[in-house]
């Protein structure tokens, strides 16, 4: 029997849906940490990214980036907060999909807790050089201005006129 869900994890700033290979995408992605019930005891949050095919059945490579980050919020330390990945580029043309899986530090080890995989992403040539985010993801970058990480109005605004 599998353990019980300690964690739920959510896009906030998705990846871009399509990108030329090489490029950093635009805007960071950003993943929400939210517990379910009270975890077990934890002593940090720690989230990976990691490249998957076009179904998320297998690895890929060629992710580049910012690749790991501190769960982190406003309020430290924290067991619910954001993961914000930044730079991250596909080196290869194809589908693909990042997977975000987020693990716990404790004295007992570290343990991989909950992942999380993104809608497919098309990397070719044709792609715009730079994605400018939606209003929704906007609103959501703007909300996240209060947290601890390090994204400003004036990130959004650079952003928003790529």
């Amino acid at each position: 029997m599998p353990a019980p869900r300690e964690f739920s994890l959510t896009f906030e700033a998705a990846p871009q849906p399509a990108a030329r290979p090489g490029l950093p995408f635009t805007v960071p992605v950003i993943v929400a940490v939210q517990p379910i019930g009270t975890p077990s005891r934890t002593l940090q949050l720690v989230a990976s990214a990691s490249l998957r095919d076009e179904a998320g059945t297998s690895p890929a490579i060629g992710l580049g980036g910012n690749l790991t980050a501190n769960v982190r919020s406003r309020t430290e330390p924290s067991m619910s907060g954001y993961a914000k990945f930044t730079g991250l580029t596909i080196s290869r043309p194809g589908k693909y999909r990042i997977r975000v899986m987020l693990s716990t530090s404790s004295v007992n080890g570290v343990t991989t807790k909950e992942c999380v995989d993104s809608e497919v992403i098309h990397i070719h040539a044709a792609a715009p050089v730079a994605q400018r985010p939606t209003p929704t993801t906007v609103a959501k970058l703007q909300r996240l201005t209060a947290e601890n990480l390090d994204i400003s109005v004036a990130d959004i605004a650079k952003w928003q006129s790529a």
